[in-house]
This record gives C-alpha cells, sequence and structure tokens, in this order.
C-alpha cells in the first residue's frame, strides 16, 4: 500500500511538472511573443492620438492661475500639466448660452481679475469662442458667438465663468448647465508648483510676473532633424515624383520650386525653412476659420512631436499665426525659428515659417538649476538701461534654445528671461551684456 501510494505520489507531481512546462511553453515561446507584440502595436494603433485630439491641446491655455484671498498663484505641475487637467475638470459642462458683452471700468476689470478663489486660465493671444467652445468644453456646449478672449475666470466661490478679453477689457458670462466648480477648485491641490505673482498691464494684456527669485531646471532634448527633402515629399511633390523639382542656389539659401506655385526656401547655416504655395485658397473670414487653418498648416509639417506645441499667437498686421513650443509649462525661444512655426495666410497664398530641427524626447541629466530673480529686479534692471515700462510689451520666464557643442541632434534648454520689445523678444541676459542694444530695439518701432 505504501509503494501504491508512493508511486502515485509521484505520478501526480510529474503531471504537474507537464502541466507547469506546457504552461510555460504556451507562454513564453518565441511564436506566442510575437503574437503578444502584435497585439500590443494594434492596441497602440487604436488608441493612437488623433487629429482632433492634437489639436485639443495645441490650443490649450498657456497659463494657469490662481488667485487665492489676498495673493495670485502661478501653478504648475508634471505630466500631463494644469491646463489639460482644468480642461478634463470641465469636459462634462455644456455650455448653453454665451451672455452679452459687457464693457467693464478699470475697477470692475481688476475686480473680475482679483475674485478671490477663482481659477483663471491664460492665453499669450486671443482665441476664438466658436473654435474653443468646441476643443475645450466639448462638442455638447451648443452656445455659439462671434468673440475672441484671452482668460477664462472660474469663479468657484460664486459659482460663475466668465471669458475675459484683457485688450479691450471686456466679459461675457457663461450659462452652464451643471457646472462642477468642486472639481476646479480641487486642482489647486494637483499643482505642483505654486509661484507668487502679481499681474501688471504691459501693451493692452496683463503679465503675471514673479514676486521673487525662483529656481528653474536646465533641459536637454534629442532633436528630430529632417532634410529639405522630407519636407519637398511632404509638401510639394504629394507623394508623387521628385523630378519636377527644380533646384537653385540663391546666396546662403536653396530653393527647391514646383511649375509656378510652390517654393521652400531652405538656409543651409541654421536649417530654417520658408515653404510657399501662391495657388493655396484663402481660409474662412472668420477668426476660428483663420486659426483652424494655421493648424491644418502645422499638421502637414508631420513633426516626429507634437507635445509641447502650442498657439502662441495672433498678429491682425500680417495675418500671422504662431505656434511655439512650450517645455514644463514654459516657452522655447531662440533668435532663431527653432521651437516656433509661423503660419501667414492672404486671399491667395500661404507661407510657413518653420525649422528642420524640432524637439523630440528628453534626455535625463543631473544639470545645476539656474536662479532666477524676481520680475521686480529685471525691470528695475532693464530701466536702468533706458526702457520705460511702456517700451515692453511682455516679459516672460522661458528657455534658451542653444546647440550642444558635443552633438549635433542634442539641444539644450536653459532658464532664463525673455522680454518683448516693439514685437521682438530678446533675452534678457543679452541685454544686460550688452550683445543687443535695447536703445536700438526701441526706436526700431519710433
Amino acid at each position: 500500500m505504501k509503494l501504491r501510494s508512493l508511486i502515485l505520489r509521484l505520478l501526480l507531481i510529474m503531471l504537474v511538472g507537464i502541466s507547469l512546462a506546457l504552461t510555460w511553453f504556451i507562454w513564453y515561446n518565441p511564436s506566442n511573443f510575437a503574437r503578444q507584440q502584435n497585439n500590443d502595436v494594434t492596441v497602440e494603433k487604436t488608441t493612437r492620438t488623433t487629429n482632433q485630439e492634437i489639436k485639443r491641446d495645441t490650443f490649450l491655455p498657456t497659463g494657469v492661475l490662481w488667485q487665492g484671498a489676498q495673493q495670485k498663484y502661478q501653478l504648475g505641475s508634471t505630466g500631463t500639466g494644469m491646463a489639460a487637467r482644468a480642461r478634463k475638470a470641465v469636459a462634462k459642462w455644456r455650455v448653453t448660452k454665451v451672455g452679452a458683452q459687457k464693457q467693464l471700468s478699470v475697477a470692475e476689470y481688476d475686480r473680475l481679475l482679483t475674485e478671490p478663489q477663482s481659477l483663471q486660465l491664460t492665453y499669450q493671444g486671443t482665441v476664438s469662442w466658436t473654435l474653443m467652445r468646441k476643443l475645450f468644453f466639448g462638442d455638447n456646449s451648443k452656445a455659439d458667438a462671434s468673440y475672441s478672449f484671452d482668460r477664462i475666470v472660474f469663479d468657484t466661490e460664486n459659482q460663475r465663468t466668465y471669458l475675459v478679453n484683457d485688450y479691450h477689457e471686456t466679459s461675457r458670462r457663461l450659462v452652464i448647465k451643471q457646472p462642477n466648480y468642486g472639481a476646479i477648485a480641487d486642482l489647486l491641490g494637483a499643482a505642483t508648483t505654486k509661484y507668487k505673482v502679481t499681474e501688471q498691464r504691459f501693451d493692452h494684456h496683463e503679465v503675471a510676473l514673479l514676486d521673487q527669485s525662483i529656481t528653474v531646471q536646465p533641459q536637454t532634448y534629442l532633436i528630430d532633424k529632417q532634410s529639405a527633402t522630407h519636407y519637398i515629399s511632404l509638401l510639394m511633390t504629394d507623394n508623387t515624383s521628385t523630378s519636377a523639382v527644380d533646384t537653385k542656389q540663391i546666396g546662403n539659401q536653396t530653393v527647391y520650386t514646383v511649375n509656378s506655385n510652390q517654393r521652400l526656401a531652405v538656409d543651409k547655416n541654421d536649417s530654417l525653412m520658408q515653404y510657399e504655395d501662391f495657388a493655396a485658397s484663402a481660409p474662412a473670414q472668420t477668426y476660428s476659420g483663420v486659426l483652424s487653418s494655421a493648424f491644418n498648416a502645422l499638421s502637414s509639417l508631420s513633426f516626429a512631436s507634437t507635445q509641447g506645441i502650442r498657439y502662441f499667437s495672433y498678429s491682425t498686421q500680417d495675418s500671422a499665426v504662431t505656434f511655439r513650443t512650450y517645455v514644463r509649462g514654459l516657452p522655447v525661444f531662440n533668435q532663431t525659428s527653432n521651437g516656433t512655426v509661423r503660419v501667414v495666410h492672404t486671399t491667395s497664398s500661404k507661407r510657413i515659417e518653420f525649422s528642420g530641427s524640432n524637439l523630440e524626447a528628453a534626455i535625463p541629466t543631473s544639470q545645476t538649476a539656474v536662479e532666477l530673480p524676481a520680475a521686480s529686479e529685471v525691470l528695475a534692471k532693464l530701466q536702468s538701461l533706458g526702457a520705460q515700462p511702456s517700451d515692453i510689451d511682455d516679459l516672460t520666464v522661458a528657455y534658451k534654445w542653444q546647440r550642444d557643442t558635443n552633438s549635433g541632434l542634442v539641444v539644450n534648454l536653459m532658464p532664463t528671461y525673455y522680454v518683448n520689445v516693439n514685437g521682438t523678444y530678446v533675452d534678457y541676459a543679452d541685454l544686460v551684456d550688452g550683445r543687443v542694444d535695447i536703445t536700438t530695439l526701441i526706436n526700431t518701432g519710433n
């Protein structure tokens, strides 16, 4: 009996062993692993970001402010960012009506912007409500209005929402069905950085200025560097033969043309490119149409990464829409167009100004954080150089694009202040060190 019991026990152990071996083989043999990889690829394709989602991200607000009882704060967070969190919080809100435009007095305007317990989402330039009601609040918002604004104010204490135009000092109140202001107030707790700021008016818009010095970590990025051939295929030949492309060297530029309608000029020194289509149809004659057409032009460049590219501004003088790259909530600047795309539409042509080098992926580094002074110190220094507050259009903490001396595929982003004088953004350090003469900039617009 003992022998029989032992034999049965050994057989049971063998069966369990065979079962485990078969399970391992089924799950870990190469053919099954290949199937798992294929399944992963299929899932990735079905969840891939759509063009509409990219458009939503591109037109996200670029500033998030919280007004407390006495102090205003600039909020930031890692990951999706504060503006994306705010959009998620209102995704199911239904705007049923846009109130009439109200012209605010100076006192009323200041009171609205300092309303306690309010979250304020700001844009560098104005945006169209017709466009934003679809991208920010979702398709369930049916209220329409021909109105441009650059700030959304969520008054969580009185449960009211306003669209504000800083330039004209006007507002419109939104009527919202079943809003959740608690979710808006909760965003304060989601912020990983809170900087004390005071808003000051420059060139008809409010600018959040740092009340104290801060430290900002430099960033290093791998860049996606594409040749002219890549953009010729995307923009000019419609994926057909490139044999019809004519090439000429004009000074520092290589100029590619197709027939007499399309032209791509490439600067050999810095990879800056300018594409022109002289037979392009004009965009819809609405602000929403202009911004949407500019986004379509941006999309036609098919950058390797669109993460961080944001709508920056619209110039009525030359009908130019500018998109700029943002990293950790800060805009990226340089003396060249690295990190920016500028789209100009006329009634019969389209021009896209961009760079063949664009940010692709962050590279972890252990660089020392840079300390930046309070905005009051910067303004005092600029005044000592001859710039009055009326000469300054904007002042912002930003990253400066600097080429890495060791690799042409790497760029270093260094924290600094950028000052806008007469429409030109200049590194504050260049003004202080005399590399750029601020008097010349001031007199340029006179």
